[in-house]
């Protein structure tokens, strides 16, 4: 690594930290502080994109892509929850998801894992309930026992010189899946992620889901380090990550409450990134990797019109009856749309490119239960769609008196994403052809290469 690219990490991930403790002292200005940090990351995080190379962009585009998540947060906040103590809570969540993100070093990351916790065990920062509390600390327990176990037989907790030799064995193995499972949400760990979006502050919960670390630690160390381990006992948590996909899909079509509904598809489209991870094939690796942009920008802008919507017309929001709220609020009708449109896999939008690569990569690797994925996508759709019509169409309700449509700022970054999304479907290969270059280069014995066909779709 070069100094000039040492120093850019270090930028992107200071900032926001310090930022933080300036939040913490002034109790003022926070959004000012939040978005001025959020912009130094993702500058810092750009120019690292730019000099790196392909085998190593997939930790600089993971961090050029939270720092705009954030970002997008921070400006979205309704002023109701804009405080020093959220955007400060979020400040630190940005820094410890970037260190995670830019790290080589497996106590390192460990940090991270831990640190983007820390704010939700917190009730000055983030209220959370048990279950989520407990499900962090033990994907924490889990993984700190494996990075012992691994650093006691290897004497060396550095990913590259880890490399095919599976240090630690089966026990190392099995506690990193334990940690994947419990942070990503994977059945049966799968309750904590809605309590943790039903009890406690949308957009930061939302932030730590899509860090999707649970994917970062099978991306970035089993996959390269358990190359013979996952040959045998890998299909077991790919099975895992697609009947959780399918079971939280069903169990959306019958859930009433909006967050809990949004927190359902959000959870099954990210077990749909893990299944592509555990693929095996080149298809299924680079489908998961561009799914986890989609996702992220996609469940991010729903979350905020979401969380926009409560604000203006009151948190009791239910989706058992037509509330008729699109001839209140039309532009943040269009927004949600379009969001819940992209993450479903709509033609046009990059998640149809995604979706497309994901489901061939998967029936690939996995003929019969493969299928699940195609199924749980179409669920998701539907349970989308009930929601819309739910919260915008119907009679039009009357007694708001507030402005209630979205403000300028907001409308600016929503349709940054609204953009961002339909572009890369009309144009994919400006998305898919680096996370392609990111495969090929850390896995060039990949089982399948990706159809020329695909890639102009």
């Amino acid at each position: 690594m070069s100094d000039s690219s040492l120093v850019l990490i270090v930028l992107a991930i200071s900032a926001p930290w310090f930022a933080a403790i300036m939040a913490a002292i002034t109790q003022c200005q926070a959004r000012a502080l939040g978005f001025s940090a959020s912009f130094i990351s993702l500058v810092a995080s750009t120019l690292l994109l730019n000099t790196t190379s392909a085998a190593e962009s997939l930790n600089a585009a993971l961090m050029v892509l939270f720092s705009s998540v954030t970002l997008g947060a921070i400006l979205v906040l309704p002023r109701r929850d804009c405080n020093s103590s959220t955007i400060g809570g979020i400040l630190f969540l940005l820094g410890s998801t970037l260190l995670g993100y830019a790290t080589e070093n497996l106590l390192v990351l460990l940090a991270a894992w831990i640190l983007t916790t820390v704010p939700f065990y917190l009730p000055r920062l983030f209220r959370a309930l048990w279950r989520p509390r407990v499900s962090l600390f033990v994907s924490s327990l889990a993984l700190a026992l494996a990075i012992g176990i691994v650093a006691a037989s290897s004497h060396s907790l550095t990913i590259h010189e880890l490399r095919g030799k599976g240090p630690g064995g089966i026990a190392a193995f099995a506690l990193l899946v334990v940690a994947v499972v419990f942070r990503k949400g994977i059945c049966p760990a799968h309750a904590w992620v809605t309590d943790a979006i039903e009890g406690g502050p949308v957009l930061p919960v939302a932030l730590l889901l899509n860090g999707h670390f649970g994917a970062l630690l099978v991306a970035k160390f089993i996959v390269p380090v358990f190359p013979h381990t996952i040959e045998n006992l890998f299909p077991l948590l790919s099975d895992l990550a697609l009947a959780t996909a399918l079971y939280v899909a069903i169990r959306s079509l019958s859930e009433n409450e909006p967050r809990r509904l949004i927190a359902f598809l959000a959870l099954s489209q990210s077990a749909c990134i893990l299944a592509g991870l555990e693929s095996r094939t080149t298809e299924g690796i680079t489908g998961a990797l561009v799914h986890w942009i989609v996702v992220s920008v996609s469940t991010m802008g729903l979350f905020g019109v979401l969380r926009l919507l409560e604000v203006r017309f009151g948190e009791n929001l239910t989706a058992g009856t037509h509330l008729g709220l699109a001839g209140h609020a039309p532009r943040l009708a269009v927004f949600f749309l379009i969001f819940g449109l992209a993450l479903v896999g709509l033609p046009g939008t990059l998640s149809f490119c995604s979706q497309d690569l994901l489901i061939h990569g998967t029936l690939q690797s996995h003929p019969q239960t493969g299928l699940l994925l195609p199924i749980a996508i179409a669920l998701n759709a539907v349970s989308f769609f009930r929601l819309f019509t739910r919260l915008f169409l119907g009679k039009r309700r009357t007694g708001f008196t507030v402005i209630a449509d979205a403000l300028p700022r907001e409308q600016w970054i929503l349709a940054a994403g609204v953009l961002f999304v339909v572009f890369g479907g009309l144009f994919p290969n400006a998305i898919v052809a680096p996370r392609l270059a990111q495969v090929e280069a850390t896995r060039p014995t990949a089982h399948a290469r990706l159809r020329p066909a695909a890639m102009q779709r």
